[in-house]
Order: C-alpha cells, then structure tokens, then sequence
C-alpha cells in the first residue's frame, strides 16, 4: 500500500468511527487534506477495495472499512492517543472507593464501559467473569439489525466457555487488540483487551467501528492502574 493510499483509508477508518456512515469522495476531497483531485481520490479508493481494505454498501456510493481494512489500519497506520488528565484521574479515584481489588476494578470497568459506549469484561477465571455495559453495545447502529443482537448475545451466553482462549492470547504487560475474527468471543464484536494484577483480564469490546486507539489507551491506563 502507498502513501497515499494509507493516507486514504486512515481518513476513511476514523471517519466511520467518529460518523457510523459511508465516506464518500467528496468528502475525502473537502476534508482529507490530500491535496489531489477528486479523480485521482476515486481511483484510489477503486484500487483499495479491489486489495479488499474497503468495501461499499450497496445503498451507498461511499465506502467503509472492511475487517482487512481495520486489521491494517490497526497494525500499520493508528497513532496512540493520550488521555484526558480527567479521565485519568477520575479512573484513579473510583479505584480508591473499594477495598478489595475485584470490587475496584469492577467500578473501574462500568465507568469506562460508560464513557466509551462499550461492553467491558473483568475475568480472574473462567469461573469468575464479570461483565457490564451490554445495553451501551445494543444502542450502537451495528446492532439495530437483529440479527447481529442474536450474534452479540451468544457472546456472553459462551463467555465463560471461551475465556481462556483470551487469557492465552493476552500476556501480562500487554495491550491486545482483536478485530473481529480474531476475536475468540465472537467475530460480531472486537475486543481490547489487557492484564491485571493476580492474573485477571480487562477487555473493552464494541463494534468492528470502535475506537481503537482511543480504547488501547483506556487499556494500557487501566494495567497500570491496577499492575
């Protein structure tokens, strides 16, 4: 992939993340500071989704990402991001409002699940799982399709089942992010996910259109919260 066309589909993946719609050419010409014709930013659009990083739906001349698109937005283009001072710190005083760790990380989680209209995961077994923000996933326009609700629901019906595929995955010091296929929950969904103190397991999980960099963040804030 060149230059230019990284340049497009970092426009396109964040773009559908902030918007949850199709961009189109003109758009990427107005405001993707690329600094070339419309035509040419045709072409290439054309050229990345015949290599399948970007797909469009059929009611729509804009294009989306697809998983392959994410997968090396992910890997190859997606800067950290910093959080806000006020996150931070209102992370670090929720912790401090339990005496025991699983209940602090537990008010940890259902404030980021909040704040990022995510599903968040606590794990320390396969027999100790807790999760919280299911309805902020439900509200999220992937999911006004049934059929995905049903899909998303089964994640947490086998939750406990596939857990352990993700303490495999995720090692200690460690920030992991898993796009939808390489999610072992469930390809619906992709998941950040990181490592606690005592072995345990923190993930965020939301649509393939999550916010990625945003999330990784959350993560690697939330291990050394609680390392």
């Amino acid at each position: 992939m060149n230059q230019r066309q990284e340049q497009l589909l970092k426009f396109v993946v964040e773009s559908h993340i902030s918007r949850a719609e199709p961009v189109g050419s003109k758009l990427l010409a107005d405001e993707g500071d690329l600094e070339v014709s419309g035509a040419t930013i045709r072409n290439e659009m054309r050229e990345l989704e015949d290599q399948g990083f970007l797909t469009h739906p059929h009611t729509s001349s804009g294009r989306i990402p697809t998983e392959a698109g994410y997968k090396y937005y992910v890997e190859n283009i997606m800067l950290s991001v910093v959080l806000s001072k006020k996150i931070r710190s209102e992370m670090e005083e929720l912790s401090k409002t339990e005496k025991e760790l699983v209940a602090q990380i537990k008010r940890v989680g259902k404030f980021i699940a909040e704040w990022t209209d995510s599903a968040v995961v606590v794990a320390f077994s396969p027999d100790n799982v807790y999760y919280t923000g299911i309805s902020n996933l439900f509200s999220q326009p992937e999911f006004q399709d049934y059929d995905r609700v049903v899909q998303f629901s089964n994640i947490f019906d086998q939750c406990e089942d596939r857990i352990e595929y993700l303490f495999a995955l995720i090692k200690n010091n460690q920030t992991k992010i898993l796009v939808g296929g390489q999610n072992p929950l469930g390809e619906v969904c992709s998941l950040v996910g990181t490592r606690v103190r005592n072995g345990g397991l923190f993930a965020l999980l939301g649509p393939v259109r999550m916010d990625y960099a945003r999330n990784a963040s959350v993560a690697e804030f939330v291990s050394q919260l609680f390392e």
